[in-house]
């Protein structure tokens, strides 16, 4: 009795892993074809990090390796063997504690005068990036280090609901540190930034959310910080408000600052961002060119959500080869004290 083994083709035999890096050795010896004069094979491995010197004048902001891990409730295992008191115990106080990383050992510097984006997924990190940034929450390993304390912007901003949008000018102005006086200068600067001239006698609570989100930004910026964090505050508004946000914007950069932008809307970070830090699962794939990032995060999410899971899968770790790593290392005593 003989036996014989189906023609089965070497991909279909080949592993999930297998696949993607024979997809992206593919992609990558078509777009790098004779790039090479010596005809080295270079492996497809992140490169090591190098260290620049940093002119600490021109710093703004360091991430220093930085992971975030929750520890969170888990109700897995209640059904487990076990006695009955301690089954009992398990059904009301959960089986015990897991771990969500968040985030995963990022490392990035941001120079005076830069415009960051950060984009990524639902779930990927983004917010919590951005505790960490204002310091609501500490890394659990690694640090961030900042030269002055970041202002936050977000739609979820407290703003009294029952005042006018006046008031709640005169209010904000007063919570950020304004005297009487610089509030009263400021106050049409404000106003011409909302674009919400027919609209400031009306309460809070009469507004749109777009409409106090434009609020928001206009006293936000008000006070010219030095590190501004914006988080979805800029996708709502018309051509002529965006058109104004930017222009605040680039002054906030040219007075020495920095401005970090969280936005799904893309054609809102290309526009108004000189960089983009893309972070996906908690790991930062991309920090470089708007229209180069964008371009990818586009690919990847089109794939996703037509359930094309290895094409994304590809997009993921070509992306990720392109990323230079950064190493913080700080001179002989200079390295700030906690």
């Amino acid at each position: 009795m003989s036996t014989s083994t189906p023609n089965v083709s070497r991909r279909q035999r080949a592993s999930e892993s297998d696949l993607i890096a024979e997809d992206l050795a593919i992609q990558f010896d078509d777009s790098e074809q004779g790039s090479d004069p010596d005809g080295e094979d270079h492996p497809f491995t992140q490169q090591v990090p190098v260290v620049q010197k940093v002119d600490p004048e021109n710093l703004c902001m360091v991430v220093d390796d930085a992971s975030m891990t929750y520890r969170v409730r888990s109700s897995t295992g209640n059904k487990e063997s076990g006695g009955r008191i301690a089954r009992g115990l398990k059904k009301i106080t959960g089986s015990g504690w897991a771990e969500v990383h968040a985030l995963s050992n990022l490392s990035f510097i941001v120079n005076r005068g830069e415009s960051v984006g950060v984009i990524g997924t639902n779930g990927s990190g983004k917010s919590t990036l951005m505790k960490l940034l204002t310091g609501k929450v500490r890394p659990t390993s690694g640090e961030v280090y900042a030269t002055s304390t970041p202002v936050m912007l977000g739609v979820n901003a407290a703003l009294v609901k029952e005042i006018s949008g006046r008031e709640n000018i005169r209010l904000g102005c007063l919570a950020m540190g304004l005297t009487p006086e610089q509030t009263a200068a400021k106050y049409d600067q404000i106003v011409e930034i909302s674009g919400l001239t027919d609209a400031l006698e009306m309460p809070l609570k009469t507004y749109s959310s777009g409409m106090s989100s434009r609020l928001q930004f206009a006293i936000a910026t008000s006070v010219d910080p030095d590190i501004l964090l914006i988080d979805e505050a800029l996708n709502t508004g018309d051509a002529q408000f965006r058109a104004r946000t930017k222009e605040r914007l680039d002054e906030v950069r040219a007075n020495a600052g920095a401005v970090f932008l969280v936005s799904h809307s893309l054609g809102t970070i290309k526009q108004m961002c000189t960089r983009v830090i893309w972070i996906e699962q908690g790991e930062m794939l991309a920090d470089g060119d708007p229209q180069w990032v964008c371009s990818q995060y586009e690919e990847y999410t089109s794939h996703k959500s037509n359930g094309r899971k290895r094409a994304a899968k590809v997009v993921y770790e070509r992306t990720r080869l392109h990323l230079d790593p950064i190493k913080v290392d700080f001179a002989s005593g200079s390295r700030p004290k906690k």
